[in-house]
């Protein structure tokens, strides 16, 4: 069944409802994944820890890789047929998505339960099976949520990730108090996607479910094969470059278990961070995709615009948490995790330019030039091999960090690179320049007033100071000008009625008088 093709939409109006509902999702998931963190960290002490955050790696990259890049495909062509009024071939794209990962999600499944049997270590292999079993279903979930995406309706999925994350926090705070530990912290991270996945599954049904699926027509499917092929060997160097592989190193190369724990819990703090920025990326990629089945005219300026807007929410992020990464990890954490301060710290800082990514690999992917980041993939994941060989026996996960930080900014650098020859790109760094200056101004602020004034109270009050210092530098720098105010005014129209009158003042505060 076709349907007209959508007409044009108020681009910003649909980024701003995407990034509320998703912002909605994340900031959930944020909360209580910071609040499990710190409660299971503390109960369970960093040596203990290693091992299953060693496992929990492990299963999060096998449910990432053995997806094949299909649900990247999925939004891809979904998207695309679905804003040409294609919606019968969009269906017969989701179902075919949907039993490819349901096989791979079952002999994923299948093959992780038997390397637990055979070569899990003593005492965890109920723990360890656990961890295993939530891969299916995470793996599955992925495919409704980008079919919601290529609809640009992230509302869809935000009312089932809190429902799968509130069961996964409950049986998590549940576990903690009863004295099950790791093995009921294991058996939450099942719980929660189980749910979550069946809820998305009739969420798209709702939608779609009603519309004969098409074949398939032979071009698309030999488009859809190459684009996935591609993808396999995108999702290894993203799970190589982008995430942490350096765990292995670690591992193998440092006798000090409690490294493994400080890289990864400052990895997923600093990944937690970026979910803010990544909240707009998701929406903008998502049009994004959509923008290119509607016609290919405004993507280049699309590209510019969301990364400079990636840049304005990540920056006073990632700086500040890196000056004042040292008393933060003491005071959530305890004495224990004290070293993990500094690497906290360089992991942040090197954030940065991953923050960065979303918009030129959207670019490229939508423009189906997935080559180019294959090959800075691997140029950045050889850096970061080779950078682990030589610092992490001697600086554990502080030469871990750095190995995977650098690691990325050649690879981000590669991959705008790669963007700007393939989309002429005019790349506006007077306007990155401004809020770098910005993100200087206020990490001198908070760092000052840190040394100023030592402790639990100078933490708080620091942080207070660079919020501030970070809205007047905007202004004074006119880093925002009159076509962003009123795009930030717009955001505003997607809050409720109470919050619009404050978000209106924010922007009042930041925006040079010149650009209102």
């Amino acid at each position: 069944m076709n349907t007209p093709p959508k007409p044009p939409l108020n681009k910003a109006h649909v980024i701003a409802r995407n990034s509320f509902w998703y912002g909605i999702e994340l900031a959930y998931s944020l909360l209580g994944a910071l609040l499990t963190s710190i409660l299971v960290a503390r109960a369970i002490g960093p040596v203990k820890l290693s091992y299953f955050n060693f496992v929990v790696y492990l299963t999060n990259t096998t449910a990432a890789l053995s997806g094949f890049g299909i649900q990247t495909m999925a939004r891809k062509y979904m998207a695309e047929y679905l804003n040409r009024g294609d919606r019968d071939v969009a269906r017969a794209i989701y179902l075919a998505a949907l039993r490819i990962q349901i096989w791979t999600a079952s002999g994923a499944t299948a093959v992780g339960l038997a390397l637990v049997y055979w070569f899990g270590e003593a005492g965890y292999h109920v723990i360890e099976a656990l961890l295993v079993l939530n891969v299916g279903p995470r793996m599955i979930g992925f495919i409704p949520s980008q079919a919601n995406n290529a609809d640009e309706a992230m509302k869809r999925n935000t009312g089932p990730a809190i429902l799968g994350g509130v069961v996964t926090t409950v049986v998590t705070l549940v576990s903690l108090a009863v004295g099950w530990g790791l093995t009921g912290v294991a058996a939450a991270t099942m719980l929660g996607p189980v749910l979550e996945t069946a809820l998305k599954l009739r969420s798209v049904e709702r939608w779609l479910g009603s519309v004969a699926p098409a074949p398939i027509p032979a071009e698309l499917k030999g488009r859809m094969k190459k684009f996935s092929g591609e993808s396999i060997a995108l999702m290894i160097l993203n799970a190589v470059v982008w995430d942490r592989s350096d765990i292995f190193f670690l591992k193998l190369l440092n006798h000090d278990p409690r490294q493994i724990t400080f890289f990864s819990m400052a990895f997923n703090l600093t990944e937690r961070l970026l979910m803010m920025p990544s909240v707009f990326a998701q929406s903008v990629a998502a049009t994004m995709m959509a923008q290119y089945g509607r016609g290919k005219e405004e993507l280049r300026r699309l590209t510019i615009t969301s990364a400079r807007y990636s840049f304005l929410m990540c920056l006073p992020l990632l700086a500040g948490m890196a000056c004042i990464s040292g008393p933060l990890v003491a005071l959530a954490y305890g004495p224990a995790y004290i070293p993990m301060g500094r690497v906290l710290a360089i992991v942040s800082l090197m954030a940065i330019p991953k923050a960065l990514m979303a918009s030129p690999s959207s670019l490229l992917q939508a423009m189906e030039r997935q080559r180019q980041l294959i090959l800075w993939g691997c140029v950045g994941g050889a850096i970061d091999f080779t950078l682990d060989f030589l610092l992490v026996p001697t600086h554990g996960a502080q030469g871990a960090a750095l190995a995977n930080g650098i690691g990325q900014a050649v690879a981000a650098f590669g991959i705008w690179f790669s963007a700007w020859q393939a989309g002429r790109l005019d790349l506006q760094f007077g306007g990155f320049a401004r809020i770098a200056g910005a993100g200087v101004a206020m990490a001198a602020a908070v760092v000052g007033v840190r040394r100023l004034l030592p402790g639990y109270a100078g933490l708080a009050l620091a942080v207070a100071v660079g919020a501030l210092v970070w809205m007047i530098a905007l202004r004074v720098s006119r880093a925002l000008d009159r076509v962003d105010a009123s795009r930030l005014l717009a955001v505003g129209k997607v809050f409720p009625a109470r919050l619009r009158p404050f978000w209106t003042r924010v922007v009042g505060l930041v925006a040079s008088p010149q650009a209102t």
